[in-house]
């Protein structure tokens, strides 16, 4: 069970790094940023919106406790990443789609490790 924690913490690690860098690109307004999030058709304080979002989502994935908000991170994680890939195709500009792509993939990885090490905990406290 320790190899599955560590391989989750690595996972909880990169997947927050990668949305801590883009929750803090969308709370900067930088100016490459409102350009994109304009080109898409979206309002700047969208970024506002995603930003905060991101944080929070970090902050449950890295607290030991609270796994019903995990699994709500991952939702909301996902979901991020799906409109940005979706919003892309749709304005014309599917290669900008790449990032989202490799941040499900990662999202994915995290939750199979996240919910396996789930199980391994019911399974040993008893709770069948």
């Amino acid at each position: 069970m320790k190899a599955i924690k560590i391989i989750n913490w690595i996972f909880v690690g990169i997947v927050s790094l990668y949305f801590f860098i883009s929750g803090f690109v969308d709370l900067a307004h930088t100016p490459q940023t409102v350009e994109i999030v304009t080109k898409l058709g979206y309002p700047e304080y969208f970024l506002n919106v995603l930003g905060i979002a991101k944080v929070l989502g970090i902050i449950v994935l890295l607290v030991p406790k609270f796994n019903r908000l995990k699994e709500w991170a991952y939702a909301g994680f996902t979901i991020d990443a799906i409109s940005a890939i979706w919003s892309n195709i749709a304005s014309g500009y599917p290669a900008e789609s790449i990032a989202a792509v490799v941040a499900i993939v990662l999202l994915m990885a995290s939750y199979i490790v996240f919910r396996k090490l789930q199980n391994e905990i019911h399974l040993r406290s008893g709770n069948v």
